[in-house]
């Protein structure tokens, strides 16, 4: 009698906690998107506060009949609330906007680092005010994880023109351990043009609230790698092989934050060691072994990866 008293007083607390949870997930949405819609009314008060200038006079001139190249370059691009107040018939949606302007501020991450500062001058480069940048959360985790997004996309298609080429008969199969060393030094090597600034990101994305954004974009892209290997197993290594091979790519971009060699020798030295070593194990004991292992040494390399924010173990 007791312990079924117990169980029902378990299965109420665990329904009273689901329905907790999924009262806030409603209630966060909405909130994300009053701040967005209200980040665009700020811009666009502010656009309408400053006088038209000539030149903007001239663009949104209907009797104008020869586009700016700016335009033709995003065609069929849609236009924005102008200066004048008066908005264009196109449509975009809040997320393709939001798109847009993570894009434009990759470039000047470099300088502003995974910022809202970074956004906000992406922002101006599409003629939209800075107070564009509210749309997102003030730690640069969109902007991040957008990155990490893309760069997954431009290694699947890598992976997919590949496998094609090898169908046609145009290019040899390569061995799986070479294969997949090539596969995290092609997606490795997107993080080059920010790598100063990377270690910057990595904390970002182990705070808790992005943790699982950003382990879900990282097992996709394993998965992808595995996929693309010809991997088809069904049975327990079908979790190994994905387990080890993400302990490889977090360890080997930790080496490589800290990589001083011409091109990152040491890295892609240590990146084919590490793939070597996976590939020669011998039984499923050792597998599970090695993914303990991947494992710890990728949450101890979470401490470096802070140590470098700080400043105590910066790059040279």
């Amino acid at each position: 009698m007791a312990a079924a008293a117990a169980g029902s007083l378990r299965r109420a607390g665990w329904r009273l906690w689901r329905g907790r949870a999924g009262l806030r997930c409603q209630v966060y949405a909405p909130q994300q998107g009053f701040r967005a819609s209200a980040a665009l009314r700020r811009a666009s008060e502010e656009q309408r506060k400053e006088p038209p200038s000539p030149s903007s006079q001239q663009q949104f001139d209907p009797q104008q009949a020869d586009p700016r190249p700016e335009q033709e370059a995003w065609s069929p691009g849609p236009s924005y609330t102008g200066q004048d107040g008066q908005e264009s018939q196109d449509y975009e949606s809040e997320e393709q906007l939001q798109h847009r302007i993570l894009t434009a501020a990759l470039e000047f991450v470099p300088e502003h680092g995974w910022t809202a500062e970074a956004i906000a001058e992406g922002a101006k480069t599409l003629g939209l005010s800075a107070a564009a940048a509210g749309m997102f959360h003030s730690d640069g985790s969109e902007l991040i994880l957008h990155f990490v997004s893309q760069c997954n996309s431009k290694l699947s298609d890598l992976l997919e023109e590949e496998q094609k080429l090898v169908q046609l008969g145009e290019a040899e199969k390569k061995p799986t351990n070479q294969f997949l060393r090539d596969a995290v030094e092609a997606r490795l090597r997107m993080v080059i043009p920010y790598i100063e600034k990377w270690p910057q990101a990595v904390s970002i994305l182990l705070l808790p609230h992005n943790i699982p954004s950003s382990l879900n974009l990282l097992t996709s892209m394993i998965d992808d790698i595995w996929h693309y290997a010809g991997d088809q197993s069904t049975d327990f290594n079908w979790y190994t092989r994905r387990a080890v091979l993400t302990g490889i790519y977090n360890t080997t971009e930790l080496v490589m934050m800290q990589d001083t060699s011409p091109d990152f020798e040491d890295t892609w030295r240590f990146l084919e060691n590490r793939v070597a070593d996976a590939m020669n194990m011998s039984s499923a004991a050792q597998q599970v072994q090695s993914t303990g292992k991947a494992l710890a040494q990728g949450l101890m390399g979470a401490a470096v990866t802070i140590t470098n924010l700080t400043g105590l173990n910066q790059r040279r």
